[in-house]
């Protein structure tokens, strides 16, 4: 372990921007004012870092601290309101009572429910099939398991995959406008004058 005054002449910098910088990134300085080893190489790569992108380390160590933050948010997660708009072109609180849309966003609870019962499922089987194949060894795989599973992504790929507007136009009945019929003008023919 080194002290953090040879940490900061090694970086190029102040003891006091090295413990801000393990502040920040919450790395541990212990109470001697040493550092362990892997937070010196941490510290050591942040340098490199910033030195390549021109920054301080203080910037250096806020922006890794940003995109922590923007990767650990909560952005990516499954938004049920936005998927529905997007998969049916209507927004669940514009749809009516008793439609269809309405119906499946009252069902995503238990579709939630399901996903994480088929994630244990999946996690149980894939278990026990390890623990079988370590003990027992391999086995030849069936052509027709082979077979069907491949239909099974085919399917999933096709009508479900490929049916999800992914954002690149909008969806198909939001981009139709109501149109209106056009009148026909009916006219009596008036029965023509026979000449003299």
């Amino acid at each position: 372990m080194k002290h953090i005054n040879a940490v900061a002449q090694s970086l190029q910098t102040t003891p006091e921007i090295v413990a801000k910088v393990c502040q920040i990134l919450e790395l541990k300085i212990n109470k001697d004012n040493t550092l362990k080893p892997d937070v010196e190489e941490h510290l050591i790569q942040l340098k490199q870092v910033a030195a390549a992108e021109n920054m301080s380390l203080e910037e250096a160590a806020n922006h890794l601290l940003q995109m922590r933050d923007e990767r650990s948010g909560k952005e990516h997660e499954f938004n049920e309101d936005e998927y529905i708009e997007q998969r049916f072109g209507v927004k669940p609180s514009e749809a009516s009572t008793n439609s269809f849309v309405k119906l499946l966003h009252s069902d995503v609870a238990r579709g939630k429910q399901l996903a994480a019962l088929r994630h244990k499922v999946v996690i149980e089987s894939s278990t026990l099939m390890l623990e079988d194949l370590l003990f027992n060894g391999t086995q030849e795989t069936s052509t027709e398991l082979e077979e069907n599973q491949n239909k099974i992504y085919e399917r999933i790929d096709n009508d479900f995959f490929g049916k999800v507007n992914w954002g690149e136009e909008p969806h198909p009945s939001l981009a139709i406008q109501p149109q209106q019929l056009k009148s026909r003008h009916k006219t009596k023919s008036l029965p023509e004058k026979s000449s003299p």
